[in-house]
């Protein structure tokens, strides 16, 4: 007799919620959660709906799609300085393999209790494709979230961590190529920058996360900020594994500034915060780059280029987006 949609709660989804902290009053099993945080402090939302196909490879093991998918919904927790709370997750699955709920279910409590963040409910039903819709919740303390509007005239652009390396590593895998483990982990297993993005926060002026590319991203935050920014293309020559496994210096750049999938941060600071955010990025051995400036003309240029490579041959970089 096959499995119904409770028995799969049951046998690979209910056990994740043994664990939970004490802002979860009631835990999975009714037809609610019930949350209550911490004083003086506010909660932070967010959904991601990933399909398969697009947001991770067709076929792709239950682990990948679990790992990449709860980092991707995680890390917009971090783009604002938030603690995790909890998560709810609608599972639509094309067919029932119980190889693959053992494979997914697993990596979950691995990230669950890494990042820190309790399953406390969610849904699962059966569709014509794939889909894992996350809903995350953190906590802040009152009015210190960080957004994307707060960037100011004269404040550093900084990007966290690697930007470009997950890109590479999806483009050899898209091209059958053989793919250094050193990079293929940017891919298939992000690392939302929760523990930094607390650090951070009262340091920053705005933050976003980088899903969708940097220089994309980017622009939200100079569109919300109502600013645009000057970017010292010679300042993301830093990574000299991205830049000994690229073709050339333009694809080098071309990953950092609009390959997908890094889910690091970026950011603005006032320039009087330099000092800190050097030590913390030492403390944290992460990268934090500074990459330019913000200023007050709207829209992006590019200065410091490499030789051979003209502003032009960046500017209609765009990012991911999904209606084109």
């Amino acid at each position: 007799m096959p499995l119904s949609e409770f028995d799969i709660i049951d046998r690979y989804f209910a056990p994740l919620g043994d664990w939970q902290p004490k802002t979860t009053v009631l835990g999975p099993g009714d037809d609610c959660a019930v949350l209550s945080p911490r004083a003086d402090h506010q909660i932070c939302i967010s959904s991601d709906t990933l399909i398969e196909g697009i947001h991770f490879p067709m076929a792709a093991s239950g682990r990948l799609a679990a790992e990449r998918s709860l980092a991707a919904a995680v890390s917009d927790l971090a783009a604002m300085g938030s603690e995790p709370m909890a998560a709810t997750g609608a599972l639509t699955l094309k067919e029932l393999s119980e190889p693959w709920l053992q494979d997914f279910s697993s990596a979950l409590a691995e990230c669950i209790q890494e990042w820190q963040i309790p399953l406390i409910g969610g849904n699962i039903s059966r569709g014509k494709e794939l889909s894992i819709t996350w809903t995350v919740l953190g906590s802040v303390p009152t009015g210190r979230y960080v957004t994307r509007s707060g960037a100011q005239v004269g404040d550093d652009v900084y990007v966290s961590g690697w930007p470009g390396r997950a890109g590479l590593a999806l483009e050899q895998l898209i091209k059958g190529e053989m793919v250094d483990p050193e990079l293929l982990r940017y891919y298939e297993r992000p690392a939302p920058r929760l523990e930094i993005g607390q650090k951070i926060r009262p340091l920053v002026s705005a933050m976003i996360d980088v899903s969708d590319g940097l220089l994309s991203d980017l622009q939200h935050v100079l569109h919300a900020s109502n600013c645009g920014a000057d970017v010292d293309v010679s300042a993301l020559g830093f990574d000299a594994t991205l830049g000994r496994q690229s073709r050339n210096p333009l694809h080098h750049l071309t990953l950092a500034l609009s390959a997908g999938d890094d889910y690091e941060l970026c950011f603005s600071a006032p320039v009087s915060r330099r000092a800190e955010l050097e030590s913390l990025a030492q403390a944290s051995a992460l990268p934090l780059t500074r990459i330019g400036q913000i200023v007050s003309t709207p829209g992006v240029v590019f200065s410091n280029l490499p030789n051979g490579i003209k502003p032009a041959d960046l500017e209609g970089l765009t990012g991911y987006r999904h209606f084109e």
